[in-house]
């Protein structure tokens, strides 16, 4: 949970405690259609927070999920590069070959083109 989620949700609790005691002065005061609105209030108060609770729970485990996809995806393209760096090696007919990006070969290479 981040900061602001963090706050977020105290300031919910905290400002469901004061409704709470709104109307609870307001029972005392005879007055229990007061009582009554900031009773519902206190519920939506403290139903959003565990909300946001909840919210921020799904987007720290949805970044952890993405962060090993991400991982994921990084090893399968670096394995496929290995694999064909591989293939390309073994094809390889010489190092001097290979050191040129093939354009040039040994003297002792057989696959090299002669010119006729």
């Amino acid at each position: 949970m981040n900061r602001t989620a963090h706050a977020l949700c105290w300031a919910y609790v905290l400002g469901s405690a004061l409704t709470t005691y709104c109307a609870a002065v307001s029972v005392e005061n005879h007055a229990p259609d007061y009582a009554a609105g900031l009773g519902a209030v206190t519920v939506l108060l403290v139903t959003a927070s565990a909300r946001e609770y909840i919210a921020a729970d799904e987007r720290r485990a949805a970044a952890v999920r993405a962060e090993r996809a991400a991982r994921l995806h990084g090893r399968e393209v670096e394995n496929g590069m290995r694999a064909s760096l591989a293939h390309l090696h073994e094809d390889a007919c010489c190092d001097l070959w290979w050191t040129s990006c093939g354009i040039e070969h040994t003297s002792t290479c057989k696959t090299q083109r002669r010119s006729v």
